[in-house]
């Protein structure tokens, strides 16, 4: 580690440093709301219970390379992004729902995001897509946290075509200001497309103009870091190594129609793309099937653009979703039981892999391969580092995440980590924990799960019910038999009580439910989505 750290050190303070094996390309595709039955593979490894959609160029990248399959995110979106960019837990950057647009809720500018440190080992850093991470004021988007370039949206989902956010208010009353719009009681809405700070407009489909924003940013990066004289092949070698963060909307839904406007839609995608599936009976799961085969076409022309510009070589291509599928809106998660929002395992285990044009050269060994290896959406922040060489900025706080970087490169199912909390809410936290913990409580009373080894505890899932409960994944998967009333389960659960409570000393408060702030109305902002204060 102590080699890969002053190389990191040299690459960054050295003009005209070659990026090759040392400090790969780094590209972090990341997929919304998708879910874990929605991939071809795992529709082939466990089967399916609804229409197998096809994805193909998902199905050949991962076929190249490790296919995560002990893998774990977070329940809902704006959590799993505030664990990937700080490596940390959500007990511990306060971030354990999703944000609503018009609140002053941010992730707090004392994280670091793996932005800021890749970008202290020289990467230059660009992000696309959704963001979801607070948008109170320009300290808290993109371009003031880590990245060089920002194209994409500030709240949690947009129309896919005039790329206007409808507010969603997240249960507060008028928390997008209904009360404000007349008779209809509607939520606002307005536009909310950005590059870097500006207002930008588009009629082109989300997931086609984001992949196109990322050709730009992939040719535009060759072409003034690329070294013709140094290349080979198809490898044309450069002078900086580049990270690209794309948060994809797909496959999350659009905006809920409102009479006002009537041109939303919940399931959006192209018609040709629809009538694939012309054969699936279900409307809603039919344009699901054509929004997924979208997005795998998306994460086929990434990689085309990265080989067009002898960049795919030197790549390090990760794809994971950010949270299960939501069933309600005919997302599989077979054979998980539970969906999106939830903290069984069909709204934590997610789908992920790694591949890239040369993993040899990164280290990597006894390709392809499934992995067992449990691995958090946390561990990318000091992953990602250790495959840069290292960073030379250090978190400013503590990170939970653990480096996946053996694992990954030596293959077997031995990890770093062996247990993960996918959440920890007490009431004392306020925010969201309040909602998530039915008051007046006893004084114990908990929102947790816990993993660790084989082993699930879960308590407050069924809100109002504080009796935890235990699993045996490795052999019920499904969480169909609760075994904390057996000898060998009370001990445990014991055992995993005492662990909730250790990490409890040293957690804070929630961030996620700050007042709705008037002043975020984009009707203020000339109808766009704006930092306001």
């Amino acid at each position: 580690m102590m080699q890969r750290t002053m190389a990191a050190l040299l690459s960054a303070a050295l003009v005209g440093t070659v990026v090759g094996a040392t400090q790969p390309h780094i590209v972090f595709f990341l997929a919304d709301d998708y879910g874990f039955a929605d991939i071809g593979y795992h529709a082939k490894m466990y089967g399916h219970d609804q229409n197998v959609i096809g994805t193909p160029h998902l199905d050949a990248l991962s076929a190249d390379g490790i296919r995560l399959e002990n893998y774990y995110v977070q329940p809902v979106c704006s959590p799993t992004r505030a664990t990937l960019l700080t490596g940390r837990y959500v007990f511990h950057h306060g971030v354990h729902v999703p944000f609503i647009d018009s609140s002053r809720s941010t992730l707090p500018l004392n994280e670091s995001t793996i932005a800021e440190r890749l970008s202290s080992a020289g990467y230059k850093c660009h992000a696309i897509g959704k963001w979801h991470l607070g948008f109170r004021t320009f300290a808290h988007t993109p371009t003031e946290r880590g990245f060089d370039s920002f194209f994409g949206f500030y709240a949690g989902s947009q129309d896919y075509y005039n790329h206007e956010s409808l507010c969603w208010p997240g249960g507060v009353p008028n928390g997008c200001f209904e009360n404000t719009t007349g008779p209809l009681q509607e939520a606002v809405t307005g536009l909310d497309l950005h590059r870097m700070k500006e207002p930008a407009n588009s009629s082109q489909y989300a997931t086609i103009l984001y992949t196109d924003e990322a050709d730009a940013v992939i040719s535009g990066h060759a072409a003034q870091y690329g070294l013709p004289e140094k290349s080979t092949g198809a490898r044309v070698a450069m002078s900086k190594p580049m990270f690209l963060y794309l948060p994809h909307q797909a496959v999350h839904v659009g905006n809920m129609p409102e009479t006002s406007h009537p041109e939303y839609g919940l399931d959006q995608a192209p018609a040709e793309y629809i009538e694939k599936y012309a054969w699936v009976s279900n409307e809603m799961r039919r344009n699901l099937s054509a929004m997924v085969s979208v997005m795998d076409e998306a994460a086929g022309n990434v990689t085309a653009s990265l080989k067009k510009a002898g960049m795919w070589e030197d790549t390090l291509f990760i794809f994971s979703t950010d949270n299960g599928g939501p069933t309600n809106d005919m997302a599989s998660n077979y054979p998980l039981f539970g969906s999106k929002g939830t903290l069984w395992q069909g709204g934590v285990r997610g789908i992920g892999f790694v591949t890239g044009g040369n993993l040899a050269s990164l280290g990597f060994r006894g390709l392809p391969r499934l992995s067992h290896a449990m691995m958090h959406v946390s561990d990318w922040n000091p992953t990602l580092c250790e495959f840069a060489g290292g960073c030379p900025m250090a978190s400013k706080l503590p990170l939970d995440g653990v480096s996946a970087w053996g694992a990954l490169t030596h293959g077997g199912n031995t990890s770093n980590r062996t247990e993960i909390v996918h959440d920890l809410c007490l009431p004392w936290m306020g925010g969201s924990c309040l909602e998530h913990i039915k008051l007046p409580a006893a004084p114990d009373a908990m929102f947790a799960a816990i993993v660790r080894d084989d082993f699930k505890l879960v308590v407050g899932q069924n809100r109002g019910n504080y009796t935890p409960l235990l699993f045996n994944l490795a052999q019920d998967p499904g969480e169909s038999k609760d075994i904390a009333a057996t000898p060998a389960g009370a001990a445990k659960v014991q055992e995993l009580m005492t662990v909730l409570a250790e990490y409890a000393k040293g957690a804070g408060v929630a961030h996620d439910r700050d007042p709705i702030d008037p002043k975020s109305d984009p009707r203020l902002h000339g109808g766009v989505w704006m930092p306001w204060d």
